[in-house]
This record gives structure tokens, sequence and C-alpha cells, in this order.
């Protein structure tokens, strides 16, 4: 009969080890977690380590249960399912903290460790910013060295020498790392599918628009995308980035047309070119959407992207990993083309428009000579009124602009953008809303822009004549600071008008807005070079090797020959350092007993030096004297603190005489 598996008991700073590890690896994602959740893995995690230190048992089956039904529930009832990214991650993490409950063996402890690790590679699921990277690796650094110290029964090294063992071992695994970032085929799409909702808290421009929706998203400081100008970077009033544009209005949604097909099958520009080009390359955070705001107006577009008849971009997969893309853009353009559908469909009012707007607008038709007077007057209107303009605007009712233009007069973008539009459509001028960013933050330290979500603005496009489409900000009339300054959020919750950030003149400030642009070169230095490092770039890198259109097959056969080679010099390196030193003491002696087995005196593997003596004297060589005299200067070699290199020049001498006398 197999006898039970002895249980392993973990000494103290092993218990810490693990808790380590777990705390290390789960931290991320409790943070995402709901508090009720985060609370029960503290628990679980908690009371075993207290009783593990305390050489306690194990809690209760019975306990081990309830706690794990209790997770379960929870994180259903939050979920509603235990599939996808998040719920899936969640009951990973919970998991693995009540795994712990119930160590027993080694086994066990090793278990959780590899969990740690999956843990560790999840959390990339959800960030892949270079601090997250930085995190991680010492992370991994720490749970090696637990693991080493969990196999380490006898405790004969100390912690720092199982921490400088896992940096050596990870160490060495740099090296084909990088040789398989750089050579290892890039696909142009992914080995497999994310969860449906692996991209869900992700932010951007949507594909319509009602009131607050904008305001919402400007109260994000994450990341849009950034752009690096080679060259000059233009001056912050043409700094309009084109994203959605909407030409349908129930009065209070806004959303685009499909009634006219896009514009990539014309070989000539949907627009005439005006003054200075700009030559940049956008970087694009994944947000999930379609859209691709582009410097308006780009000449050139990527080819998996469309450009509608609107000149808005839109890729034909969801943007859902890191993508650069390179531009040239015209912000001084003519749009002089459009068709008579196109001008009816922004002639378009919304059943619910009411009178007040359509007496608005024509008075100022009346009074104006032009189209242009009525713009005019329209912005004059908003100029001199008394309009906020907010990141908390009032809620609105069944008629959003009508109420807005006539009682509340407090908005953002989005309300001014959407008013404007109507007006001047009740005005006989074909107008359409236009969404995306406008500004752009330069990082001094790279020498690029960044655009963040709080950038995100409506604006609005008026058909002219022979002008052709023309854009108008109307936000600019109310607050003329947005074009040339970013919005201050730390005010964003006062209800009052929005305040901007005119300069920062305190040390302090100046030294954390420095930190801020230092620690988003580094993030964009890793997304340049590490995150969208695709096929492209790829072959762009072979190419600079000598290794010009390369198949995948041939790139397969160079990653072998690469990594072999790397595996052989560190197979060789390691060998050389594993080589023992040499001890010329212990050579002496070899062949002392070597020279004594040709006299007929064989030494035992494990006979000491005083042992073999004895024995050489009951065999009465003639040269006993010369052995008592090696014996004798080998013991006080061997276990002398520091051995005399004038003693071990005559054992040298003893020994080879030996076999003369």
């Amino acid at each position: 009969m197999k006898s039970p598996t002895a249980l392993w008991h973990p000494r103290p700073h092993q218990w810490w080890g693990l808790g380590l590890s777990l705390t290390l690896s789960a931290a991320p994602h409790l943070l995402r977690l709901p508090l009720w959740l985060s609370a029960i893995w503290l628990l679980a995690v908690g009371w075993r380590l207290s009783l593990g230190v305390q050489g306690r048992a194990m809690p209760a089956l019975v306990i081990r249960l309830l706690l794990t039904l209790a997770a379960g529930v929870a994180l259903y009832l939050h979920f509603g399912t235990v599939l996808g990214r998040d719920a899936g991650s969640a009951l990973l993490v919970i998991m693995v903290g009540l795994k712990l409950l119930e160590l027993k063996q080694r086994r066990d402890a090793t278990l959780l460790i590899l969990l740690c690790y999956l843990l560790l590679a999840i959390q990339f699921m959800f960030n892949q910013a270079i601090v997250q990277v930085l995190y991680t690796t010492v992370a991994v650094l720490a749970i090696t060295a637990v693991w080493i110290t969990l196999n380490n029964p006898l405790d004969e090294r100390t912690w720092r020498a199982d921490a400088l063992l896992a940096a050596r071992l990870l160490g060495q695994a740099v090296p084909l790392t990088l040789i398989l970032f750089v050579l290892f085929p890039r696909l142009p799409g992914p080995l497999w599918s994310l969860p449906s909702d692996a991209h869900g808290a992700r932010t951007g421009l949507s594909g319509e628009m009602e009131p607050g929706r904008i305001s919402q998203l400007a109260l994000s400081t994450a990341v849009a995308f950034r752009a690096d100008f080679a060259g000059q970077i233009p001056p912050p009033v043409q700094r309009y980035w084109r994203g959605p544009v909407f030409e349908m209005t129930d009065g209070r949604r806004w959303w685009g047309s499909t009634e006219t097909p896009s514009r990539n099958t014309e070989n000539a520009l949907p627009f005439q070119p005006e003054g200075q080009a700009y030559r940049y390359v956008l970087t694009l955070e994944p947000n999930g959407g379609t859209w691709l705001p582009a410097l308006e107006l780009p000449a050139s577009i990527p080819a998996d992207v469309e450009r509608l008849h609107t000149l808005e971009l839109k890729t034909k997969q969801r943007i859902d990993a890191l993508r650069r893309d390179a531009f040239i853009s015209y912000p001084a353009y003519r749009i002089s083309a459009a068709t008579e559908s196109e001008l009816r469909r922004n002639l378009r009012l919304p059943n619910t428009i009411t009178e007040r707007i359509q007496q608005l607008a024509q008075q100022w038709r009346n009074a104006a000579r032009s189209d242009r007077g009525v713009i005019d007057a329209a912005l004059r209107y908003f100029h001199t009124e008394p309009f906020v303009y907010t990141l908390e605007p009032p809620l609105l009712g069944a008629n959003p602009v009508d109420e807005f233009l006539f009682e509340t007069r407090r908005g953002f973008c989005e309300h001014y953008a959407a008013a404007f539009t109507l007006l001047m459509r009740s005005a006989g001028i074909p107008a359409r809303v236009v969404t995306g960013y406008q500004g752009g933050e330069l990082n001094p330290l790279g020498g690029y822009l960044i655009v963040r979500q709080s950038d995100a603005h409506a604006w609005v496009e008026l058909w002219l004549g022979e002008k052709g489409w023309v854009r108008f900000d109307p936000t600019a009339a109310v607050a003329p600071e947005r074009v040339e300054h970013r919005i201050d959020l730390n005010f964003a919750n006062s209800g009052d008008a929005v305040r901007f950030q005119l300069g920062e003149n305190s040390l302090l400030a100046r030294g954390l807005r420095r930190a801020r642009f230092a620690l988003d070169a580094l993030n964009n230095g890793w997304n340049q070079w590490v995150l969208s490092y695709g096929p492209q770039r790829q072959q762009d890198l072979l190419a600079s090797l000598g290794l010009r259109n390369i198949t995948w097959r041939e790139l397969a056969w160079v990653l072998l020959v690469v990594t072999g080679a790397a595996l052989g010099m560190l197979a060789l390196l390691l060998l050389r350092r594993a080589r023992p030193k040499r001890d010329p003491i212990s050579e002496l002696y070899a062949r002392f007993r070597k020279r004594l087995a040709q006299q007929g005196v064989i030494s035992q593997p494990h006979e000491g030096p005083q042992a073999l003596l004895t024995r050489i004297e009951q065999a009465q060589l003639p040269s006993l004297a010369a052995a008592r005299r090696i014996t004798e200067l080998y013991i006080g070699l061997r276990y002398a603190a520091n051995p005399d290199n004038a003693l071990i020049t005559e054992l040298r001498r003893a020994v080879n005489s030996f076999n003369s006398r």
C-alpha cells in the first residue's frame, strides 16, 4: 500500500515569500475588482499566511468551501458571467488566492508560483505601457527569487544570494528574448481573438454626438494619439484633427450619412491644398473604434483606410492595437466639390425644430446681404450674449438646442456646434458638424505633440458657394482661449465656466510638468520601438540589414540560425564559468597516489591521507620517509587558511622525486 505524501511545513520566511509573490502578481488586478471581491482575496491570503507563520494547520474544509462559494457568488453577481477578459481574470485572481488556503505540499507552492506568472501575463491584456513592463520585470525577479527559496530546504543560501541567482537567470534570457522579438515573423493580424470585452473600457470618438457625450470624454486625461512632425509644427489655430462628421440629426442626436460612397476610388485629391504641407507620423492609442483622426486635411491615406465623402478617415477593422501611420497634411485647403444631394442633406431640419430658432435665423438672413453676413451675426450673437462654456451644463429636455440658445446658455463644444449648425440650416446655408480633436501639447523632451481625450472638440463646416466647405468654430466665439490653451481639468467639476492652463509659474509645478513629459517621452519611445513593431517595421529593419524582400520561411531559417548561435555562445560561457578551479595541491597528491599504485599500494576513494600512510608503513616501502613527508605537507597545505607557496614547491619536488627512491 502506497504511503501518503508527507505534509510540507514551510518556514516563516518561505510563507512571507509566497505572500509577496501573490501580492505582486494580483495587486494590479485587485485595483480593478469591486471592493468586496478584493476583501475576500485579502482575507483568504492574510488568514492563511498568519496561520502558516505560526505553524498552525490550514482552515477546515467547510470554511474553505464557504469562502469559495462566497467568492463565486460575489463575482457572478458583479459581472453576470464568468467568461470574458474582465470576469475571467477576476475569477483567476480569486482562485489563486483561495488556492493558498489548501497548500499542503511543495508542489502546491510551485503551482502557486506558476499561477503568479500567469496573472502577470494577463495584466498585459489591460495595460501595455512601459510602467507596467517595469513593474512586471521587478515582480518576475522577486517571484523567481521566491521560487528558488522554496526549493532550498537546507537554507544554505541567503535571500540576497537567491535574488542574485534569479537576476542571473533572467539576464541569461534577455539575449534570446531580443532575438525572438526582432526576428520572429510578424503576422498582419492577431494569432487568436481576444474576448469580446477586451476593449470595453477604452474611450475615444464615437459614431454619434448628443449633448454631454464630448464633455464627458473631455474629462479624461488619457492620451488619444501622438504626432511627431518632421520639421515645423503647425500653430495651435491650425491643429484641427478631423474625426467623424455628422450630417443627420433628430434635434438631439447627430450621426453620419451613408447615402454616398467613399472617395477612395478617385485619383485626384478631393480638396485643393493651399499653403504649407506638414509631414508627421501619428501614433494612435488603441480605442476599439474605426475612426482615424488626422490633421486637416491629409493628402494621402494608408492602404487599409477609406476616405468617406465627408473626408473623414475610417479603418476597415477596429483599432484594437497601437497604430502608426505617416501623413502629409495641409491645414489650409479648399473643399469645393459637393453634390446636389449632399447640399440638400445638409439643409435638412429635424421635425423638432422650434419657431424661435427659425425666427432668429430668419432675422439674421433679412438683415444680411450675404451668407457671410449671416455667419458673422451668429458668431456675434454667441460672443455678446451671456453664453458660458462649461464642462457641466444643465440637463436639457425634448428640444435641447432651443433650451440651450434661449434658456440655459451653458454648454460645451457639442452644444455650440449643434446649435450653430441648425441656425445656419434655418438660414438656408448647408451645414454639418465635424468632431475630432483640437490642439495638442508639445513635449519639449521628445519634440512631438500629445493629443489627449480632453482635447476632444466639435466644430462646424458651412458651404459657401465658390469657397466650398469652410470651417467655423462657434466655441471660439464664446471662449477664444480654447484654440490656444488646454482645459484645466482641476476645475472641471465646479459647474462654472471652463478655465484654461495659461502657464505654470511655481518651481514645483514646472518640475512636475517636466517629470510628466519625461514619462510620456519614455512611453512614446516604448510605443514606437516595441508596441508598434509590426510586419512593416520588421521588413524595414531587415532591409536595413541587407535582408530585403525576405519571405517568412527564409526569416524562420534566419531565426533558427541566430537563435542556435546565441544558445551555443551562452552554453559555452556557462560551461566555462562552471569549470572548477585548478587545485595544485590536490593534483600533486593525486599524482602521489598514482605513483604509489605503481609500487603496489592502491589507495581507495574513501581513504584519507593518514590511513593511506599507515598502509604504506605496513608495506615497508623503501620510500617510506618521502611518503611521510608528502603526507605531512599535504595535510598541512590542504587545511591551511592561506597555503604557503614555498611548501607547495617542496611538495611538488617531493612528489616528482618519489619514484626514484
